[in-house]
């Protein structure tokens, strides 16, 4: 299958991103941390990964497509095509809080998102790892 050089949000094609960055973090169960012994206890629960994406110099209708995904209030979680860090195509539903926006200004001439930066996370339980 050939690698997308390009962000889907469902079937839709998002601008090309001016920076894309993925972390990946262990959630642990309440009880983990150190016993008595100094040894780890607890157990791990599952991995979210956040994916940073930024976006430079977005007309208003690329704004508003990425906005119909990540401020729809009646779907939650979006799926997401995207290349993880292995540079494999992957397909995870996502949710995000919300973009956060810096404009130009009110030049006429300038009628574009200067920056906007978004934040997606994915849930995946120890059996979904």
């Amino acid at each position: 299958m050939p690698t997308p050089q390009k962000l889907l949000f469902d079937e839709t094609e998002i601008a090309t991103p001016t920076a894309f960055k993925i972390e990946k973090e262990k959630v642990m169960s309440d009880n983990a941390g150190l016993s008595s012994r100094c040894s780890f206890v607890g157990d791990v629960k599952g991995i979210i990964t956040t994916i940073h994406i930024e976006w430079q110099q977005l007309t208003p209708t690329e704004v508003a497509t990425i906005n119909s995904f990540v401020l729809d209030p009646s779907n939650l979680f979006f799926p997401v095509t995207y290349l993880n860090e292995e540079f494999e195509e992957v397909t995870q539903d996502f949710r995000a809080d919300g973009p956060t926006y810096e404009q130009w200004g009110w030049d006429v001439h300038r009628q574009l998102c200067r920056v906007l930066a978004l934040d997606i996370y994915n849930y995946q339980g120890v059996g979904d790892v």
